[in-house]
């Protein structure tokens, strides 16, 4: 069964070395690696936990079941989309229809932070719809409390080097919890 292409994307961390420095009051360049293999990727990897949104812009292949869908909606797991490259519908045997998303007038709408990808159109019966888009705020899109929540994770990060212990700089930074709470996806659990 050929599954639809996924594109490699490059993208930058929406944290810059040059921001994160700024904000640290780093004036040298020789904590420049920790910054850009730890600091900055562990601020964002930890946001993306606490809220359930994927920030950095990634390729996502999605299988939902028929049963979570509607007529004209397809839920998405991960948010938020900043584009859809395919649609197809699954039947029992494998095969698959391909969905023109232009013909089924497919936008994204969301609702609580969670993603549906609505069709104008009528879906077609199937067991499984997949989905091939990109996840993530495209470059220049992340909401400014999300980027000052990375920026105080990453300072806590670099002023408190040796003091934390892995997986507790959220909890310990009351500030950054109240900026990344708005944006927790959450199941009603």
């Amino acid at each position: 069964m050929n599954r639809p292409e996924i594109r490699h994307l490059a993208v930058e961390e929406p944290v810059t070395l040059e921001l994160a420095k700024q904000h640290c009051r780093v004036d040298g360049d020789a904590d420049d690696g920790l910054f850009k293999s730890v600091y900055i990727p562990s601020a964002r990897q930890s946001a993306e936990e606490y809220t359930g949104l994927i920030i950095q812009p990634r390729p996502t292949l999605a299988w939902v079941a028929a049963g979570l869908c509607t007529p004209h909606a397809i839920p998405l797991p991960h948010t938020p989309v900043s584009e859809v490259q395919a649609v197809n519908a699954l039947n029992r045997t494998g095969d698959k229809t391909v969905l023109d998303t232009d013909a089924y007038g497919m936008s994204v709408a969301y609702r609580q932070m969670r993603a549906v990808l609505m069709s104008e159109v009528a879906l077609p019966d199937a067991t499984e719809y997949e989905v091939a888009y990109t996840a993530g705020f495209i470059e220049g899109t992340c909401p400014p409390n999300l980027l000052l929540a990375m920026l105080l994770l990453v300072g806590d990060a670099y002023e408190n080097r040796e003091a934390q212990q892995s997986g507790t700089s959220i909890q310990n930074n009351p500030r950054a919890v109240a900026l990344l709470d708005p944006f927790r996806i959450t199941f009603g659990v």
